[in-house]
């Protein structure tokens, strides 16, 4: 039987997530329950299921983490990828920030 059947196509499961960007599915959990990266939706066997979408963000959160910004500073930092010129007017803000921390 193929364990794979019942994810939908364009997602992936916690564990192909974490594998991918070197992180473990208790970080993803834990960045769920501080409302950082919450999955796309949730498998009928209530597996977590994350789109390209979320991985995106986990990498925002990942890379600001690794600047040195506490996960508080991360939650009010995340763009929002909807709006360009949010995009650019936010990582304007990061790269202030990045600077004022060097």
């Amino acid at each position: 039987m193929d364990r794979y059947r019942a994810i939908p196509q364009g997602y992936m499961t916690a564990g192909a997530v974490a594998k991918k960007m070197g992180v473990t599915v208790r970080t993803l959990q834990h960045y769920d329950r501080e409302g950082l990266l919450s999955p796309s939706a949730m498998s009928e066997g209530g597996r977590r299921l994350y789109t390209d979408g979320d991985v995106i963000r986990l990498h925002q959160i990942l890379s600001l983490k690794r600047l040195g910004f506490s996960l508080g500073d991360i939650k009010n930092r995340l763009i929002s990828l909807d709006d360009p010129s949010e995009v650019a007017e936010i990582l304007a803000e990061q790269a202030a920030a990045v600077r004022e921390k060097i």
